[in-house]
C-alpha cells in the first residue's frame, strides 16, 4: 500500500479518538508523566529535545514486549530481525544503518545497547529476554555527545529497577501453546541502615513451533529456553553518595535458527524475488535436517549463549556538580551448530568467547543560576574475543559429507572517547545545545584459515591486521518551549538539531571457501543527521503528540553482501557501499478519548532510503546487472507503524482491562544485494487482564492472533533458508504484584 493511500487511513484512525478527547468537557484521566534519562539526567520525556520512545513496565506487559525484538513494533524506524544463526542473535537496524552478521565477534552494532548504563559490545545474545525491567528507552539519531560508543544511529537503554526503602514483591507464572512456560519473580527492599537489595529471576520455555521431516530426525523442533537472574545491592547511607552494584546472569539454550527451505519456481535466479514468490519445500514451518555425524560439528543444530554482566555505579552529589563512575564487565559465551539451508546441505558450528571491561566517568551539573547545564564524559573500553568456525556441506545422491573449512578468529579492541554536551538558556523558553565527541579506536585482528576441500579451498591462510580509527563528532541544537493562552495546549516543545554519528571500522569474519575477504578491513561509517520535531501535551494532558522529521546523510554505509564467484562458490564480505540519504517522518501519538480508554500510534512514514553514490565494487552497484533492479537501502520500508488501544473498567470481579494492536509495514529490501524484497505485511497482538485485591491478576494474551505467515528474511541459492515470523502464540498467566 502506498503512502498516498496509507497516510489518510492512519490519521483517520486516530482522528476519531482525538475528536472525542476534544469533546470531553470534564476529563478525569490524564496521560502519565514519563521520566527518562536520555540526556544522562532525569527529566520528563516531554522536555527532552531528542526523539525518544519510552516504554514503562506496565506498557511492556500490555504490549507483550517480552524480548528485545518485540521493540521493533513500537519504536519508529527500528528493525530487529532474527539472525540465521540462533534465536538469541538479532540483526539490528535503525534508520537504514544495520548489522546483519550479528553472531560474529567482529560485528559492530549501528546503535549502542545498554543494560543499566553498561554498554554491551557483543551482539551474540542481543535478543535480551526481559525480566525485572523498569523502563526501556529507544533514542534515535547520533548520541555520541552523551554516550560511550558506537551510537551512530541511536541507543537502546534497558533499565532495571533500583532497590530502595520502598519494597516490592512481584511473581508471575504461566503457560501457553507450543509448550510455553514462564516463571518470574522480583523482590526488593531495605536490608539495613542505608542498604537496599533486589533479586530477580526468570525461566522461559518454548518448543514445537517447527517440524523436522527428515526420517533420521523426524520430530517437533524449535526449542527456546532461557534462564536469567539479577542481584542488586545499593548503599545510600552516606549523605550525597549513591552506590549500586549489580550482577546478572543469562543462559539461553535452543535448537538453533530454524530456516525453512524454499524455492522460487516462477522467478529465475537473475531476477529479484519477493516473499510472495517463495514456495516452502516441506511446508510453512517444516525443515529437513538430517541427524548424521559430521566432522568438527555437532550432529544436529543447537545453540547456547551465556552472558554475565557485573557493574558498579557510583554517584556523588557535590551540590551543583554530580560525579558518576560506571564500571562494567561483560562476558559472553556463544556456541551453535546450525543448518543454513533447512536441508542439511550447508552446516556450520561456532564457539565464541568475549570479555569486555569498560569505565565511564562523568561530571554533570549546572551554573549561572541554573541557566547553564553541562556534562563532561570520558569513556574507556577494552575487549578481547575469540571465535572458531567449522563448515560442512552435504548433498544426498550428489556428494557425501564434505568438510569445507575451519577458521579461528581473534580480535582485540581498545577504545577511548571524550565527550561533552552543554546547554544554555538564552531566555526562559529558548535553549541552545552544543556538544562534541572525540573517539579513538585501535583494533587488532588475527585469523587462521584452513581449507579442507582442495582445490576449491586453499590449504591455509593467515590474516594479521592492525588498524586504528579516530573521529570528531559535533552536535548543535536549539529548542523552544511554547507558551500559549490556549487552555488546550498544556505544553509544547519545538526542537531542531544537527549531529554527526560514528561507527568504528572493522573486519570481515566469514571465511568459508577462502580468506581473501578477511584481508581487507572496512572503513568506519559516519553520518550527519538533520532533525526537527515537536513534543506536545494537549487537551488537559489527554492527548500527546510527539513527531520529528529526520534527514540522514550517511558516508561509507556498511553493509553485508553475498558475492557469487566465477567458480560458483560464495563469499560474504562486509562492504562500504557508498553514500546514502535516508529520511522519514516519525510519529508517536497517545490519547485518552474517554476515561479508561487509551489509544496509540507509533511509526515511520514517508521513509526513503537512496544511494547518492555507490561504490563500484559493492553489491548494490551490481543489483541492476544481477537482478534487474536499482539499488535501495535495506530495511527502509516507506511506512511501518503500530496502532492500538487498551481499555479498563471496574467490575464486580475486579479491574478488567483489555487491548490490542496491529503492526503494519510496507515492502522492504532485506540486504545489500537487493535480490529479495519482503512484501508488506501485518501482525496483531491482544490481551485481557483481570486484577483484584490490589495485588493479584490473571492475564490472557495472544501474539500474531491472525496467524499470519510471513517470511521476514533469508536467501535462496547457496544457503537457501528463510526465517518466518512465529505462528500464533497464546498465553495465560497468574500474577502477584505489591509495590
Amino acid at each position: 500500500m502506498s503512502n498516498r493511500r496509507l497516510l489518510p487511513l492512519v490519521f483517520g484512525l486516530i482522528a476519531v479518538p482525538i475528536s472525542a478527547v476534544a469533546q470531553n468537557e470534564s476529563p478525569t484521566s490524564t496521560l502519565e508523566e514519563i521520566v527518562v534519562t536520555a540526556e544522562r539526567r532525569e527529566a520528563s520525556l516531554q522536555t527532552v529535545p531528542v526523539p525518544v520512545t519510552a516504554i514503562t513496565a506496565e506498557a511492556l506487559s500490555n504490549k507483550q514486549v517480552t524480548e528485545a525484538k518485540d521493540l521493533a513494533r513500537y519504536a519508529p524506524s527500528l528493525k530487529m530481525f532474527n539472525n540465521i544463526t540462533t534465536p538469541t542473535n538479532l540483526s539490528p537496524s535503525l534508520r537504514g544503518s544495520l548489522q546483519q552478521d550479528a553472531s560474529l565477534v567482529v560485528a559492530e552494532s549501528p546503535f549502542g545497547i545498554y543494560v543499566d548504563d553498561v554498554y554491551i559490545a557483543r551482539l551474540n545474545g542481543n535478543n535480551i529476554t526481559l525480566a525485572d525491567i523498569d523502563r526501556v528507552e529507544v533514542l534515535r539519531g547520533p548520541q555520541g555527545t552523551l554516550y560511550g560508543r558506537n551510537t551512530l544511529a541511536g541507543a537502546i537503554k534497558f533499565m532495571s529497577r533500583a532497590p530502595d526503602a520502598d519494597g516490592w514483591s512481584n511473581f508471575s507464572i504461566g503457560g501457553g501453546n507450543y509448550d510455553q512456560q514462564r516463571v518470574s519473580f522480583s523482590l526488593g527492599n531495605a536490608i539495613g541502615d542505608g542498604w537496599a537489595a533486589s533479586l530477580s529471576g526468570l525461566y522461559t520455555n518454548k518448543d514445537g513451533q517447527f517440524r523436522n521431516v527428515h526420517p533420521t530426525k523426524a520430530e517437533e523442533t524449535g526449542l527456546e529456553r532461557n534462564y536469567a537472574g539479577r542481584l542488586k545491592l545499593r548503599y545510600t547511607g552516606v549523605e550525597n553518595l549513591d552506590v549500586t552494584a549489580s550482577l546478572s546472569y543469562a543462559d539461553a539454550q535452543n535448537d538453533g535458527g530454524q530456516l525453512i527451505p524454499a524455492a522460487t519456481p516462477s522467478v529465475p535466479s537473475n531476477k529479484q524475488f519477493t516473499s510472495d514468490d517463495l514456495v516452502p519445500q516441506f511446508g510453512r514451518y517444516a525443515l529437513n535436517t538430517p541427524n548424521i555425524a559430521r566432522p568438527n560439528l555437532a550432529n544436529y543444530p543447537y545453540g547456547k549463549t551465556k552472558q554475565q554482566i557485573a557493574s558498579i555505579n557510583v554517584a556523588y552529589d557535590f551540590g551543583d556538580t554530580l560525579f558518576r563512575s560506571i564500571t562494567g564487565f561483560v562476558k559472553t559465551e556463544d556456541a551453535f551448530t546450525n543448518d543454513f539451508s533447512g536441508n542439511g546441505n550447508i552446516m556450520a558450528s561456532n564457539i565464541a568467547d568475549a570479555e569486555q571491561l569498560s569505565e565511564e566517568l562523568q561530571l554533570q551539573g549546572s551554573a549561572l543560576n541554573g541557566k547553564l547545564n553541562y556534562l563532561l564524559g570520558l569513556y574507556l573500553f577494552g575487549e578481547e574475543a575469540t571465535q572458531n568456525f567449522a563448515w560442512n556441506s552435504y548433498l544426498p545422491g550428489v556428494f557425501p559429507i564434505l568438510p569445507v573449512s575451519t577458521s579461528a578468529l581473534k580480535i582485540k579492541t581498545t577504545s577511548v572517547s571524550a565527550f561533552t554536551q552543554v546547554d544554555y538558556l538564552l531566555t526562559d523558553a529558548l535553549k541552545m545545545t552544543g556538544g562534541i565527541r572525540y573517539t579513538k579506536d585501535e583494533k587488532r585482528f588475527d585469523m587462521l584459515f584452513r581449507g579442507l576441500l582442495p582445490p576449491i579451498t586453499p590449504a591455509t591462510g593467515l590474516v594479521d591486521l592492525d588498524n586504528s580509527y579516530s573521529e570528531i563528532s559535533p552536535r548543535i541544537g536549539i529548542d523552544y518551549k511554547v507558551t500559549s493562552d490556549n487552555d488546550n495546549i498544556d505544553s509544547m516543545l519545538l526542537y531542531a538539531s544537527v549531529a554527526s554519528g560514528f561507527k568504528s571500522g572493522g573486519y570481515n569474519g566469514i571465511a568459508i571457501f577462502g580468506f581473501n575477504d578477511a584481508l581487507t578491513p572496512y572503513a568506519p561509517e559516519t553520518n550527519t543527521t538533520y532533525e526537527a520535531g515537536l513534543k506536545t501535551d494537549l487537551l488537559g494532558s489527554r492527548l500527546r503528540v510527539n513527531a520529528n522529521y529526520f534527514l540522514q546523510k550517511a558516508d561509507d554505509l556498511t553493509l553485508n553482501a553475498t558475492v557469487i564467484l566465477p567458480n560458483g562458490t560464495a563469499t560474504f564480505p562486509v562492504q562500504n557501499a557508498g553514500k546514502a540519504t535516508v529520511r522519514g517522518l516519525e510519529i508517536e501519538v497517545t490519547a485518552i478519548p474517554t476515561d479508561g480508554l487509551t489509544v496509540f500510534l507509533s511509526g515511520t512514514f514517508a521513509m526513503d532510503g537512496k544511494y547518492d553514490e555507490v561504490a563500484p565494487s559493492s553489491a548494490p552497484a551490481n543489483s541492476l546487472k544481477n537482478f534487474g533492479v536499482n539499488p535501495t537501502i535495506p530495511q527502509t520500508p516507506s511506512s511501518s507503524f503500530t496502532i492500538g488501544f487498551d481499555y479498563g473498567l471496574d467490575t464486580e470481579l475486579g479491574r478488567m482491562s483489555f487491548g490490542a494492536d496491529w503492526f503494519q509495514t510496507d515492502d522492504y529490501i532485506t540486504s545489500a544485494t537487493n535480490d529479495f524484497r519482503v512484501k508488506g505485511y501485518g501482525q496483531g497482538n491482544a490481551f485481557v487482564n483481570l486484577a483484584w485485591n490490589e495485588a493479584w491478576s490473571v492475564r490472557a494474551s495472544a501474539k500474531n492472533f491472525t496467524n499470519e505467515y510471513v517470511i521476514q528474511t533469508g536467501s535462496r541459492g547457496f544457503l537457501g533458508g528463510f526465517i518466518p515470523i512465529r505462528p500464533r502464540e497464546y498465553f495465560l498467566s497468574v500474577n502477584y504484584r505489591v509495590d
